[in-house]
């Protein structure tokens, strides 16, 4: 529910009506002698703090003296100042509406107000605001607040006009076996959940982070995630990357805490947690660090934090991961998306481009609100609320997105009390058309072999937009295993490179710019070790047709080879050029050989020495695949490079 504080609105309405007993003259909304002397009575009970025996008194003038606004309005002061908003709200209701022209009464409309909209009546919630503006208080807070109320009632009314197609659908309870569980996070595939659970009911109880997954359409009951991990302190909110290697979480209370919550980082090798490194003093401030969000690759992380210089009260920060393995100081996300509220949860989506996040600073229906915007560090479109019955009058916080957009997960209590005491439950539901990221994502899942041995190996696998030469993705294979997953973006033509020192590497291209189908692939690479005959083709050089003037986007592939000749430079290396057999065996072999020489004219004007490297055109002999299809032609036309 949204927190706001009324502390002061009471005390100015029971200060107020104090004062009144002690007026020479009072004037009540009633002539009936006896049910003032009650009011009388109640007030000097009031004031000896018998509030109880106050608000019976009162309750009985009500009952015969329906009219008396004084005591209606008394009695919600009292029901408010004892902790009883649901009373409270109705004293003040009923009293507004009775008599909304009394200057006096302003603070018990603007509460009245208040009241109604935390509770989601945003047509009720108006009316009193009104009655506040109305009556042409001097109160500051009604002048500076009641016109924002009624704008984001005016707001809610107009998203209840018009629904977003969300239908939650409470998860199994092997999933919500806990008191509370919240802040899911899923990885690419979809078979693997990790999550917060809260085992007890107050601040005290430990908070955990568990996993599940699914298998035959069922998931498994929650275990803990690591020994290494969740400890006697609080760990919480966390973020894993797409392919389930890295582990961002928030821990509290640690020894080697910067401040009350910091972030941690673990990483998973062939199935084991590492211990968890705090993430320094370029991300964790002396303040609360907390809700993480790792994008696809693990290299960028977005988080809240309540450290000093923001533009509100928790802000929404981003930092990248360096070559070196070292974070980049953090920077504030923006005004853009952090306003003088509070921002919480960012989720980066695993197209790199949408983030979702919670905000009580931006237009809403109450509380914290999800919206969602696209852009990077700290350039962002101006957020979208994600509309109602997603966002309510409560607080709506968590938000997790599948990789291909079609599924969400979130968190949410289970009834309108929100506090310690209610049970939080994890809910998924199908997208709304409306919120979908703008581009759908897909993942590449499978393992890093040697092509000798078999077995697996660690490589780095990158993924890089021909169009612009940005690294979109760059993961680590498991060192074990040889295990990795990168999420594909549809729109974008890609270079796949996977590396390792003393091998030769590999490069595959993906043309998702209008692709017939986009579904996850599998999709396993043999490395080839570097010896004498070893040879591997290089799949994104790319010449015009029937030419051999290399098109810019092979740029990428080019210098790629020229680092490679640059890290060993010992080696002797043949460019071979080949074609499919459409044409004759004279044109394909001067072809080929002229598509050789470019490659290698690139090298020698790159700074590569002659001495290096040959080139020698093969024509359409040594084909890969059958010519008879243009997809097995297309392979046929390759460079290759050969180890001599």
């Amino acid at each position: 529910m949204n927190r706001i504080n009324t502390f002061l609105t009471v005390f100015l309405l029971l200060v107020c009506m104090m004062a009144d007993a002690q007026a020479p003259t009072p004037t009540y909304h009633t002539k009936n002698k006896k049910s003032i002397a009650s009011y009388q009575e109640a007030e000097l009970l009031q004031q000896q703090r018998k509030w109880n025996e106050a608000i019976t008194i009162l309750d009985a003038v009500i009952q015969k003296d329906t009219g008396f606004v004084e005591a209606y309005l008394k009695v919600g002061a009292m029901q408010m100042a004892m902790g009883n908003k649901a009373a409270a709200k109705k004293y003040f209701c009923k009293g507004s509406d009775l008599d909304p022209n009394v200057k006096g009464f302003a603070g018990a409309y603007y509460t009245a107000g208040e009241l109604s909209y935390n509770d989601g009546e945003y047509a009720k919630a108006k009316r009193y605001f009104g009655y506040a503006i109305a009556v042409h208080s001097n109160d500051k807070k009604i002048v500076e607040q009641a016109p924002v109320y009624v704008t984001r009632c005016d707001f809610a009314l107009e998203m209840m006009k018009h629904p977003v197609d969300f239908k939650p659908v409470l998860m199994p309870a092997a999933i919500n076996s806990s008191f509370a569980q919240s802040h899911p996070v899923l990885t690419a595939d979809g078979k693997t959940m990790y999550f917060t659970t809260l085992a007890g009911m107050s601040r005290q109880d430990d908070e955990n982070i568990v996993v599940s997954t699914l298998k035959d359409g069922v998931w498994s009951a929650p275990q803990t995630i690591s020994d290494h991990i969740n400890t006697k302190d609080n760990e919480g909110t966390c973020s894993v990357s797409m392919d389930g290697n890295s582990l961002v979480f928030v821990g509290c209370g640690r020894a080697d805490g910067l401040g009350s919550c910091d972030l941690y980082l673990s990483k998973r090798v062939n199935g084991v947690w590492s211990t968890p490194v705090n993430l320094g003093a370029a991300i964790n401030s002396a303040k609360w660090d907390s809700h993480p969000s790792l994008s696809a690759d693990g290299r960028t992380l977005y988080f809240v934090s309540a450290r000093p210089g923001g533009y509100g009260k928790e802000d929404i920060y981003v930092s990248h991961l360096n070559d070196d393995d070292t974070w980049s100081n953090a920077i504030n996300a923006g005004s853009t998306i952090n306003t003088p509220g509070t921002e919480f949860s960012p989720f980066i989506h695993a197209d790199g481009t949408t983030l979702y996040f919670s905000s009580n600073g931006l237009l809403g229906m109450g509380g914290l609100d999800l919206f969602y915007t696209k852009g990077m560090d700290t350039s962002w479109t101006a957020p979208v609320n994600m509309g109602y019955p997603l966002n309510t009058n409560l607080n709506d916080e968590t938000l997790f997105i599948t990789v291909d957009g079609t599924k969400g997960y979130y968190s949410r209590f289970d009834g309108q009390s929100v506090n310690y005491t209610s049970r939080i439950f994890l809910y998924e539901f199908d997208m709304p058309a409306s919120f979908k990221p703008a581009k759908l994502s897909t993942y590449t899942q499978g393992h890093i072999y040697d092509k000798q041995t078999k077995k697996g190996l660690g490589a780095r696998v990158e993924l890089i937009d021909l169009a612009s030469g940005k690294v979109t993705q760059s993961v680590l294979s498991d060192s074990i295993t040889g295990q990795y997953t990168i999420v594909i973006t549809e729109g974008k033509e890609y270079a796949l490179y996977v590396n390792r020192v003393h091998y030769l590497f590999e490069s595959l291209n993906f043309n998702y710019i209008k692709p017939a189908s986009f579904n996850p692939q599998t999709l396993d690479v043999y490395l080839t070790p570097i010896l004498a005959g070893s040879r591997v083709a290089l799949n994104n050089i790319f010449f015009e047709t029937n030419s051999f003037v290399l098109e810019d986007k092979s740029k990428i592939e080019l210098n790629k080879l020229i680092s490679f000749i640059q890290l060993n430079p010992k080696l002797k290396i043949e460019l071979a050029g080949y074609t499919d057999n459409v044409g004759s065996a004279e044109a394909n072999m001067k072809l080929s050989n002229n598509r050789a020489k470019a490659v290698y004219d690139y090298l020698l004007a790159h700074g590569v020495k002659a001495a290096s490297i040959v080139y020698k055109g093969y024509g359409a002999s040594n084909p890969v695949a059958d010519n008879a299809t243009e997809e097995g032609r297309q392979k046929n036309r390759r460079l290759e490079i050969k180890i001599l």
